[in-house]
């Protein structure tokens, strides 16, 4: 006999997925935040480097 029930197990697979992308966008905006200070210390650290000279 064929069961009308809903299926449970895909209720809740959406909101973990969406929670999961949301929080990798964060991540990976942080991600490149730090890597764009980075550069622009390494860029500062260029500079200043060139002007002791």
């Amino acid at each position: 006999m064929q069961s009308y029930a809903p299926n449970h197990s895909s209720t809740w697979k959406t909101p973990v997925a969406i929670t999961k992308a949301l929080r990798d966008a964060e991540e990976a905006g942080r991600f490149i935040s730090r890597l764009k200070d980075a550069k622009t210390e390494k860029l500062r650290m260029d500079i200043n480097r060139s002007n002791e000279v």
